[in-house]
């Protein structure tokens, strides 16, 4: 199995978090939308915390 970049880790989470929103904008049911949208905003902060640690790596990379 080929390796993943993290650049593609970011970017699929932020698909996902995307679709999730997208789900809920549709019309789901109360119960579902809440949780389409907390799962969204979880996927979001992996999304985040995947992004802040490239930029880290790239300050670092720069600083050298």
């Amino acid at each position: 199995m080929a390796e993943v970049s993290d650049i593609a880790v970011y970017q699929k989470l932020t698909e996902v978090a995307d679709e999730l929103d997208e789900m809920a904008a549709r019309g789901a049911s109360l119960v579902g939308g809440a949780a389409l949208l907390t799962a969204a905003r979880t996927v979001r902060g992996m999304a985040t915390a995947v992004y802040q640690r490239i930029m880290s790596d790239r300050d670092e990379a720069l600083d050298s």
